[in-house]
């Protein structure tokens, strides 16, 4: 898939709130383009070690929140 990543998230670290198929995609898409990326989900989601073993830094909500400059919901 060739996507046009804005300039302006180049230096941004970027809070993926949520594991589904949608949030993982966007999530390996932006990771792609070298852009910073973890993953917000609840200590009890059952994604959580399927998000860490694909390579993704899985942090609490709050903490993924806190971490981030740019937050997406999915």
């Amino acid at each position: 898939m060739d996507v046009q990543i804005p300039q302006y998230l180049r230096d941004k670290k970027i809070a993926i709130l949520g594991y589904n198929a949608n949030g993982e995609t966007f999530a390996r898409l932006l990771r792609d383009n070298d852009i910073e990326v973890v993953i917000g989900l609840r200590k009890v989601d059952e994604v959580w070690s399927r998000a860490e073993h694909d390579g993704f830094r899985v942090l609490t909500l709050w903490d993924a929140v806190q971490a981030a400059d740019i937050i997406q919901v999915w």
